[in-house]
């Protein structure tokens, strides 16, 4: 995904015209580049699955095929998908270092895509947010909503960061509003899963239980479908911590066996 839970990576490819003078030129991708984009679809089935090892391991590979061609946006994109990689494996400082390196490039005078710097930004954002450092998170945010305008793809998933922001600043109606904003603008199951997660979570900081228990519910039979075991994991902790709240500590228990288990199992699909 290119973006928190959850945006789709966008892979640059370099188009090579091939023909003669007697006929008209036709466009190819050469075996390299092809090679390297399977590499890259492969990494990011890994990654859902939660083969962490085995999507780091696709998405290095390709890395070295575009920096061996000096294809430095599609580099990028390959850098920003092992950053959410360290992120999720508990390594901030080197996600943080990762998205940090990409978003200098443009002061460099590479040719980096604005969509590529909107995900670079929004990612910044994320792991800003991790940390709690809700100044350098609104700034990175606020940089990611100018580069997108005009409505984006990754407008939902701005709106449900915002929405995070606002919940760390402890303002919930405002709060409230961005994550029914990016529920409205959700246009695949995986933007529409992130809005409704971070719904359920602001109606668990609101005490609003059955709702965020609905939401919640809601989220985790959309991210069962697409397949993403990373959110399905967040999506049981968050009703395990809403039923704890409510009072119903047989739901509870439920909710954190099943989140135990699917985080061993994702664990030995790591090490396969």
């Amino acid at each position: 995904m290119r973006f928190v839970a959850p945006l789709i990576i966008a892979v640059s490819a370099l188009v090579l015209a091939a023909g003669c003078a007697s006929k008209k030129p036709t466009e190819i991708k050469s075996p390299a580049i092809e090679s390297a984009e399977r590499l890259e679809h492969r990494g990011l089935a890994a990654y859902a699955k939660g083969d962490h090892i085995g999507a780091a391991k696709d998405f290095q590979t390709a890395a070295y095929v575009y920096e061996s061609l000096a294809m430095v946006d599609a580099l990028a994109n390959t850098q920003l998908s092992l950053a959410r990689i360290d992120s999720d494996d508990g390594r901030p400082a080197e996600a943080l270092a990762r998205v940090n390196r990409v978003l200098t490039l443009p002061n460099t005078g590479a040719a980096i895509f604005p969509s590529t710097l909107l995900l670079a930004q929004g990612r910044a954002a994320a792991l800003y947010l991790q940390q709690k450092n809700l100044s350098a998170a609104g700034n990175a945010l606020t940089a990611a909503e100018g580069l997108c305008a005009s409505p984006c793809e990754a407008a939902s998933a701005l709106s449900v960061l915002r929405a995070s922001w606002h919940l760390a600043s402890g303002d919930l109606v405002v709060a409230k509003a961005k994550a029914a904003t990016a529920l409205n603008q959700a246009g695949t199951p995986s933007d529409k899963a992130n809005a409704l997660r971070s719904l359920a979570q602001i109606g668990l900081a609101q005490g609003l239980y059955p709702q965020a228990a609905r939401d919640g519910l809601q989220a985790l039979q959309l991210d069962q479908s697409i397949g993403a075991s990373n959110r399905v994991i967040a999506d049981l902790d968050l009703l395990a911590s809403i039923y704890t709240k409510a009072g119903d500590a047989s739901k509870a228990t439920e909710y954190t066996d099943l989140s135990r288990a699917a985080t061993a199992a994702r664990a030995h699909l790591g090490e396969k």
